[in-house]
């Protein structure tokens, strides 16, 4: 329902460049959709149902953690949504590829709603400086030298994400003829393929930094801040994408 609806109103809001040959609903897709459901349900799950007005207060308390998780779902989505609407795949090559990304995010949503609450809490603390609950935190949630690892197993799961999105690009991008490509629909989907490349990198620099032999919380702290790498490359990366899409459309012309 939600895919059908966004459908119709991308026909005429979305990427005007883009002849959209995914427009029917596929079987593909409605199986993928249900994926996302049960990721959603998954947070939901995580957060045992309120019986008092303590427990209440704890459910609230999750609120922000599970809406960036929400945003961060929602983000792979919509883009798995926008590949199927633009190229229309039904074959078993992207079955296969479409299928290790629904277990990579059945995967992920685990260690990714972990880590949004660790940091939430962690933030909190610090900032009431409440140095009880920031203790509890590295003691009885997670020890501190466990905390590289929980960074790698959230970035290396990230990263496969998108690394898999790249892939399915790519598969767009090699079969440019036999899809009908345009130039600029070719060119956006190089941009595609470069943009995953690139938000599979960040992660995958923080897993990278957090295996060295370093003290445990130097680890955490620099793989945490090598995620705000992301505004520093995609932006530029985002503005040069205008540009060449601006040159090719005005050669064209």
């Amino acid at each position: 329902m939600i895919r059908s609806t966004l459908k119709e109103k991308a026909l005429k809001d979305t990427t005007p460049q883009f002849r959209f040959r995914g427009v029917d609903n596929t079987r593909i897709e409605a199986l993928s959709d249900g994926v996302f459901a049960i990721a959603t349900a998954l947070l939901v799950i995580s957060s045992s149902i309120p019986e008092t007005y303590a427990e209440l207060l704890h459910f609230i308390h999750d609120l922000v953690p599970f809406a960036i998780c929400m945003a961060l779902l929602m983000l792979i989505w919509f883009q798995h949504y926008v590949f199927f609407i633009r190229y229309g795949f039904k074959d078993a090559k992207i079955v296969a590829v479409n299928t290790l990304l629904l277990f990579l995010i059945l995967f992920y949503i685990y260690p990714l709603k972990f880590l949004m609450q660790l940091l939430y809490d962690m933030f909190g603390a610090m900032f009431t400086g409440n140095k009880a609950v920031f203790q509890q935190l590295f003691t009885e949630v997670i020890r501190m030298e466990d905390t590289p690892n929980l960074m790698v197993i959230y970035g290396l799961g990230a990263a496969s994400i998108f690394i898999t999105l790249t892939i399915m690009y790519s598969i767009a991008y090699k079969r440019a003829e036999e899809l009908e490509l345009t130039p600029v629909e070719k060119l956006l989907t190089k941009f595609s393929m470069q943009a995953n490349l690139l938000m599979a990198a960040v992660p995958l620099v923080s897993s990278l930094f957090c295996l060295l032999p370093i003290q445990p919380n130097l680890a955490f702290t620099v793989g945490g801040f090598i995620y705000w790498a992301y505004p520093v490359v995609m932006i530029p990366f985002s503005i040069r994408n205008r540009k060449l899409l601006s040159k090719i459309n005005l050669n064209i012309k």
